[in-house]
């Protein structure tokens, strides 16, 4: 449980820019009136922001994820750290860094692969790449608590807003786009400005149990029926921000070639093209009332994001204890002037499911939040033409999912990845 008062500026500071994170309240919320020790889940954890409320209450966590740099946040943010090793190793990097030669430096992810290197080249300018290759070279290596903040480090000098590491804007809103051909930003400097914030943030550590792996929320075959009290997640809304576009920037300095995070983005909600449209009627989802006015490729998008949110919540129902709870964040959309019900869509594929709604609450998304563009009218006005606002789902677990057959469910599964293993209380 929380040792001390914390003010909940304190307690929400990220250590990662994220776009479209959870409202810090609703989490705070979900995870607050949960008996002493609960286990909960977060199949789409993000920033970790579910995570780090549950462990901050003393909670047991576990959280998956497809996007390894929400992965790596979301790791850095809710373990212990020893923060004065954290600033010493900087200090050792950057000092290093100034003297090494380009030719020591060797990052066969990028050496090794014309595409990545073309990518690289485009979106960053020659001084910012030698120090980049420096740093992503010097903490490359074994895992530790350590050495993943200093990776988060490297990172907030790319994902930024405006000016960073990269020759683009809007990186930290999933938006880039190259705005200039030279740049004078020093990394080693961004890089020691970005490790002192973030042994900031870490200065307040969850007390519970906290663990994060990557995969997939359709297919948690790792994790026991029948093993959390709650599961707390925002999936990604139907229209929703592409987070590897933004996110790609930094993870090809941190391990991961173009091609790799190409079949990574592949894996999100919605983009299972040879799956889901046949799914969609196999499992009697062409039952749910969908929306009469869209275009067809409308559709057939949305049939897909549906289907893929079904699979979603069959393992949510699978992995939730009998009553337990399920809290999901969910946006509405309005698409070329087309109000895309999306709550009340997956309030039915819940029931069809299993899982009871108990309550549903309407909240408007201010258009300051979530790493989103500065509120200007032009801004205000795009947004009102896509989300509007969000609504929160509190469903219960009520015996077995009513129009789910034994046959669909596992010709579903069956083709999607299995998540990996390695979290206390999970399958072996």
């Amino acid at each position: 449980m929380l040792t001390r008062r914390l003010e909940p500026k304190q307690i929400h500071k990220a250590v990662h820019p994220f776009p479209a994170r959870m409202a810090p309240e609703i989490a705070s919320q979900a995870v607050s009136d949960l008996k002493p020790g609960s286990t909960i889940v977060d199949p789409m954890c993000g920033s970790g922001l579910v995570l780090r409320e549950a462990g901050l209450r003393g909670h047991e966590a576990i959280g998956f994820d497809v996007d390894p740099l929400a992965i790596l946040m979301s790791r850095v943010w809710t373990q212990a750290i020893d923060t004065s090793e954290l600033l010493q190793r900087s200090d050792a990097i950057i000092e290093k860094a100034r003297t090494i030669r380009q030719s020591d430096v060797a990052l066969p992810w990028i050496d090794e692969d014309e595409e990545t290197q073309k990518y690289i080249k485009f979106w960053f300018g020659n001084r910012q790449i030698g120090e980049l290759r420096k740093l992503a070279y010097l903490v490359a290596g074994k895992r530790s608590p350590v050495n993943d903040a200093l990776k988060i480090a490297i990172s907030r000098t790319i994902i930024t807003k405006k000016v960073g590491a990269s020759l683009a804007w809007d990186v930290s809103h999933s938006r880039p786009h190259r705005v200039k051909d030279h740049n004078e930003y020093d990394v080693f400097g961004g890089f020691r400005t970005a490790v002192i914030r973030i042994a900031d943030v870490l200065s307040v550590v969850p007390s519970g149990n906290v663990a994060v792996r990557l995969g997939d929320a359709r297919s948690l075959a790792c994790i026991h029926d029948e093993y959390a009290d709650a599961v707390v997640t925002s999936p990604p809304y139907f229209n929703a921000i592409d987070y590897l576009r933004g996110h790609r920037l930094s993870l090809v300095w941190l391990g991961h070639s173009v091609s790799r995070l190409r079949q990574i983005r592949s894996l999100t909600l919605g983009r299972a093209r040879q799956l889901s449209e046949q799914r969609f009627i196999d499992v009697g989802l062409n039952g749910l009332d969908l929306p009469d006015g869209p275009d067809d490729v409308t559709l057939s998008h949305l049939r897909r994001y549906l289907s893929d949110m079904f699979s979603v919540v069959v393992e949510i129902h699978r992995i939730l204890k009998p009553m337990g709870r399920a809290v999901l964040v969910v946006g509405s959309s309005n698409i070329r002037g087309q109000v895309i019900d999306s709550p009340a869509l997956i309030s039915a594929i819940c029931e069809y499911s299993g899982l009871r709604e108990v309550k549903s609450v309407e909240r408007d998304i201010p258009s300051n939040r979530r790493y989103l563009p500065p509120p200007t009218l032009e801004v205000h006005e795009a947004l009102k033409k896509r989300m509007r606002s969000e609504t929160v789902l509190t469903l219960e677990k009520h015996g077995a999912p009513s129009g789910v057959r034994s046959a669909d469910y596992f010709h579903l599964h069956s083709q999607l990845p299995s998540t990996k293993n390695g979290a206390e209380g999970i399958r072996n």
